[in-house]
This record gives C-alpha cells, sequence and structure tokens, in this order.
C-alpha cells in the first residue's frame, strides 16, 4: 500500500494535467480552423471578406469563449506577428491561407507539485501551437 499511493497519485496527476493539456490543445486548434473559415471567404468583389485585424479578433473571441488564460494566468491576448499569424501565398492556384497560433502557454497545474517527490523535475508551462491552412476563395488578399 504504501508504494501504490504515491505511484497512483502520479497517475492521478498526470491523467488530470495532460487532460486539461489535450483540451486547450483542441480549443487552439479549433480557434485556428474558425479564423482559416472567415478568412477564406471572398466578398462581393473577390477580394477578401476580411481583414487581418478582423481574423485575429474572431480568433480571439473564441479563444475568451473558452477562457484561456496565459502563463501568469491572465486571459489570453493574440497579437499579431507574436502568438498570432495569418498569412497566404498568391502563387499556388487557388491561392492558400494559413493561420497559426503559436507558443500558447498552457500552465500544468498538479505534475510540477507532485515531481519533486519523486526525484524528478518538470516545467510548470507547456507551449502550444495550432496551424490550419485552406484554399482561399478570393483573389486579392486582404488589408
Amino acid at each position: 500500500m504504501a508504494i501504490a499511493f504515491p505511484f497512483l497519485l502520479l497517475v492521478v496527476a498526470g491523467v488530470v494535467d495532460l487532460g486539461m493539456l489535450y483540451w486547450e490543445k483542441q480549443v487552439i486548434t479549433n480557434a485556428s480552423r474558425e479564423g482559416a473559415r472567415a478568412a477564406a471567404k471572398a466578398g462581393i468583389s473577390g477580394a477578401a471578406a476580411q481583414t487581418v485585424a478582423q481574423v485575429r479578433q474572431m480568433v480571439q473571441d473564441y479563444v475568451d469563449n473558452f477562457n484561456l488564460k496565459d502563463a501568469a494566468g491572465a486571459p489570453l491576448v493574440l497579437t499579431t506577428g507574436t502568438n498570432f499569424f495569418y498569412q497566404w501565398d498568391l502563387s499556388s492556384n487557388p491561392p492558400k491561407l494559413w493561420v497559426e497560433l503559436k507558443d500558447i502557454p498552457v500552465r500544468l497545474v498538479l505534475l510540477p507539485a507532485i515531481m519533486p517527490f519523486y526525484g524528478g523535475g518538470l516545467g510548470s508551462v507547456v507551449n502550444l501551437n495550432a496551424k490550419t491552412t485552406m484554399a482561399a476563395e478570393w483573389s486579392n488578399p486582404p488589408s
């Protein structure tokens, strides 16, 4: 019993933390998909229907709906060029675009607190990435 309890504690902590990590990965993947879907649509004139700022705001709203936090525990803020990227390639036919969320911090709660008892160490923050590529319906890129 004395050997089984610490092992059980480690397994439970791992399941909880890795489950939350997987959930956050799904949220940021779905956020990048929502942004790419919105970005791929063309307006009436054949130009992109959404600007870069509008796509970033759609992705930000999606992330806010799921209450994602940064490493410090504050609400996650997406910044173009830092952790949010919306780019396109006009050389392909049809043009393709991609929306990427990069280095999104996820704080592990239980494993970093338990690992020192087992002689190991684990950082409390893991960075996740998500990227979605789609064919654009427009021929003129967004502003």
